[in-house]
């Protein structure tokens, strides 16, 4: 018996650049979508309106399609994908998105208008987010082998998707605040794998747009250097982990870290010191 079996392969990134196959001389870059991420502030009743725009600098013509998504996330930090408007801080049902549907041609461009209107309700004075899903949509060709009966035809069509994390984080928040659970420092003979290691806790009701950093100070000679900047996100009720690397050709002798986190607050910022020593 001839079965068929299509699959369609789709990759999801923040930013993503699908190259196009071409022998033609003229450039071929690639497929982009700005932002990656909308930041809404609205208090209930409000409303207002964001543009993503999708660039097409390959050599073909191509079709996008527009998904929304509600999700969790759990205290690892993996995601769930949940039913529109069964997520506790989901906002796909306020959103609005033209168009759904587009092409766009090579060498060209589509706008795609973002509107949340927030509902005058006390239930919707809340944080919430939705993934926004910018996907290809491909033409299913017919597969027809004839080489045998008892074999399956797979085809397989390889197309892409670009994520775009939208955030609504009303002013009326009451409590914005992430702490730092644990702040430790690692130290294996690989120097490749020493690192410092925040554990962070979002226990405020918001979600918090993060900046951490870390100093390290040489107690013996004074020298001072900052470790590399991180912004990140994290949720209500959260709790992530981040790795700061030490630099491979730290000077044996002791030294104090302190450690940074700048959470969104107006009033305040957390930090933590620990002190460890190189051999």
């Amino acid at each position: 018996m001839k079965r068929k079996l299509t699959l369609t392969l789709f990759f999801l990134f923040g930013i993503y650049a699908a190259k196009a196959q071409s022998d033609s001389a003229l450039k071929d870059v690639g497929v982009a979508v700005s932002p990656s991420h909308i930041n809404f502030n609205l208090k209930p009743g409000e409303s207002k309106t964001f543009e993503v725009k999708v660039t097409n600098e390959t050599q073909i013509r191509r079709s996008f399609s527009i998904v929304l998504n509600d999700y969790d996330v759990d205290q690892a930090g993996k995601t769930a994908f949940a039913e529109a408007g069964k997520s506790k801080y989901g906002i796909s049902q306020w959103l609005t998105i033209a168009p759904t549907f587009f092409e766009v041609a090579p060498g060209g461009f589509q706008k795609i208008k973002v509107t949340l209107n927030i509902p005058d309700t006390g239930f919707s004075n809340r944080a919430g987010w939705c993934l926004m899903m910018v996907e290809e949509r491909k033409k299913r060709e017919t597969i027809d082998n004839k080489s045998s009966d008892k074999k399956i035809s797979l085809g397989v069509i390889p197309t892409f998707a670009f994520g775009v994390y939208i955030y609504q984080n009303p002013p009326t928040v009451q409590n914005n605040k992430v702490e730092i659970k644990n702040f430790v420092s690692s130290l294996p003979a690989n120097k490749k794998s020493r690192n410092i290691e925040f554990a962070l806790e979002n226990v405020g009701d918001g979600i918090a747009f993060c900046i951490a950093y870390v100093e390290l100070t040489n107690l013996k000679t004074g020298k001072q250097q900052k470790l590399m900047v991180k912004r990140f996100t994290i949720l209500p009720g959260n709790k992530r982990n981040y790795l700061f690397p030490l630099p491979t050709n730290l000077e044996p002798g002791k030294y104090s870290a302190v450690g940074v986190l700048d959470f969104g607050s107006n009033d305040e910022v957390e930090a933590a010191e620990l002190t460890f020593e190189v051999e």
